[in-house]
């Protein structure tokens, strides 16, 4: 006999049964059993197993006796009613002929039992633009100062976004913008300086208007679109109103001009010489209007050749003393005219505000960087004349002759006015302070709260009632604790957002790969002062947008993509065929081929 023979008749074909079933519980058959007593009465570990066997099987044999005399007695086995999707039928069993919808509440977490503090808001609102969906539950929201002001969410239309440079802080002002005018709003993008609004503006069908060294030109002592609508109002009373209004606001923008040229505040003998200058200027016996205004040079010529006229308004005795105290003030008035500033402030307003434009841009790119005065003077300029034309639109509403209008004022890069010194932060102030006078909502912009260094400007920040918070450092994030409470999962995921992605070696095969950070689009939204979480959100980009391309602000690296363009959120390669392909992030929309 072969070994495999041996093997096979060894081999038993039936395996022997080493347990049976009684009354629902397995115990061990009596052949099995007398083979575990016998291994019981042994030493070592196989005595052991045995002898815990033989203890199971005693227990599982009590377990089954009991139960077969409860069989036996008929108290074991129950008729069970029949499980269906809407409960179980037959008696006692509770089967619903209707089901009902779960009853659903909305409320906030302080009043839900149980679910506060959250350490992330969960709200998702849709009252406003979308602005995109919620980070955590992946809900649509939505948000506009305006929109929430009305329905009574923030006390005043005013937002101040903080967040590093590059993670979309623009792009966000941008949908903001977008939502507005398509609401009907009349936007005002006053001082664009990289621009980040031009091409957007141009596409909604807005004006845009260039300033800087001779590309356009923007006169302080105009009187403006306020100034402008004078004549159309019927009342006496209101019409001088507007025109003190007027008046007043040129005394105000020169009087920082000259500010800005020092490098120290103006006394304020020198202010009531201005406005006693200005009403010169505008006096029936002059030849200057509204329609053909005075410049800068013809201001210092009053003030320096009507000492007979205005020295009681420098309360001097004499001739020799008025020009000795009005000195500074007259050089100051040289130092704008014949200097470099002259080119943009002692020239007739290259081209008025047309508030019938759904948006307007003034696009001040064209200014150097480094002349941070300069632009300083500019946009401060600029932000005036933005407010005098919403007050214009209003006057005429009230009169009646023109419908009542809201408007929207974007203030961005504002620490470029605050960093030339502290006197210009009451400048800037007076301008903020107006929004809810004016019907407009008011968006301010910034890198970091360190550009607000002194209390006065803290306010800037403490006074917008809905902050948006990007990507910023872990100690950004400490600074804008002491203004607002952030709680620690959201100072974790806020400093998140700022980290960059690992570098890879993506891209070193030839193709052109652009990663997109992290943190881009996201954004922490906070509406008060209290405990209560913030919305945090990611801003996703339209299929519009993106063909559009006013989200491009990397459009000066053009050129070094092959055929494509860097924006955010897209890779491009280019495929051994020399075929060009630009596709999105991941979650993002392919743009194209």
């Amino acid at each position: 006999m072969t070994r495999r023979n041996r093997v096979s008749a060894a081999t038993p074909t039936v395996r022997e049964a080493k347990s049976m079933t009684v009354g629902g519980i397995s115990i061990l058959t009596p052949e099995a059993r007398t083979r575990t007593e016998a291994d019981a009465g042994r030493r070592g570990l196989r005595g052991i197993r045995a002898r815990w066997a033989l203890s199971a099987d005693d227990h599982r044999r009590a377990n089954a006796a009991r139960r077969v005399d409860g069989e036996r007695h008929n108290d074991y086995h129950r008729p069970l009613a029949t499980l269906t999707d809407r409960g179980y039928a037959g008696p006692g069993g509770g089967r619903a002929s209707v089901v009902p919808a779960t009853p659903e509440w909305r409320s906030t977490t302080v009043q839900v039992a149980g679910l506060w503090p959250f350490s992330v808001g969960a709200a998702a609102p849709t009252v406003g633009t979308p602005v995109g969906t919620h980070y955590i539950t992946g809900a649509p929201v939505h948000f506009d100062p305006m929109s929430w002001f009305l329905r009574g969410y923030i006390t005043a239309p005013i937002a101040f976004i903080l967040a590093l440079n590059g993670f979309g802080k623009s792009s966000l002002i941008r949908r903001l913008v977008t939502g507005s005018v398509a609401t009907g709003e009349t936007v005002l993008c006053m001082g664009d300086t990289k621009p980040d609004y031009r091409d957007l503006v141009e596409k909604l069908g807005g004006q845009v208007i260039e300033l800087g060294y001779g590309y356009g030109s923007i006169n302080p002592l105009a009187v403006g679109a306020l100034g402008s609508v004078i004549g159309q109002l019927p009342d006496t009373d209101l019409r001088r109103r507007v025109a003190a209004r007027v008046e007043a606001g040129q005394i105000t923008i020169v009087a920082g001009l000259i500010e800005l040229v020092r490098g120290s505040r103006i006394a304020d003998y020198e202010e009531t010489l201005i406005a006693a200058g200005l009403r010169e200027l505008y006096s029936p016996a002059s030849r200057f209007t509204a329609d053909s205004p005075p410049l800068l040079s013809d201001l210092l010529a009053v003030i320096s050749d009507g000492a007979d006229r205005l020295r009681q308004f420098a309360e001097e005795d004499d001739n020799p003393s008025y020009r000795a105290s009005t000195k500074m003030l007259r050089r100051s008035l040289r130092a704008l005219i014949e200097g470099p500033w002259g080119e943009i402030f002692d020239r007739h307003t290259s081209t008025p505000l047309d508030l019938n434009s759904p948006a307007v841009c003034v696009d001040v790119s064209r200014i150097p960087e480094g002349d941070t005065k300069l632009l300083a003077a500019v946009l401060m300029t600029c932000w005036s004349e933005g407010f005098g034309a919403v007050a214009a639109a209003h006057a005429l509403a009230d009169a009646g002759v023109a419908p009542p209008r809201t408007f929207g004022v974007v203030m961005d890069e504002i620490w470029r006015v605050l960093g030339v010194g502290e006197f210009m932060v009451d400048r800037v102030d007076a301008l903020t302070r107006l929004n809810r006078l004016l019907a407009c909502w008011l968006i301010m912009c910034s890198h970091t709260i360190k550009d607000l260094a002194s209390m006065k400007a803290l306010g800037f920040f403490e006074r917008a009632r809905a902050k948006i918070i990007g990507p910023v450092g872990p100690d950004e994030i400490e600074r804008i604790r002491s203004t607002v409470s952030i709680t620690e999962t959201e100072k974790l995921l806020v400093t998140s957002w700022a980290a960059p992605r690992p570098p890879t070696d993506d891209g070193l095969d030839g193709a052109i790969v652009r990663e997109t950070p992290p943190g881009t689009g996201c954004f922490l939204l906070k509406t008060g002062e209290a405990a209560e979480p913030g919305i945090a959100f990611r801003m996703t980009m339209t299929p519009t947008e993106r063909e559009s391309g006013i989200h491009n602000t990397n459009k000066r690296f053009d050129h070094l993509q092959p055929g494509g363009s860097v924006a955010d959120g897209t890779r491009s390669s280019t495929t051994e065929d020399g075929e060009h392909r630009t596709s999105a992030e991941p979650g993002a929309r392919e743009v194209g081929r």
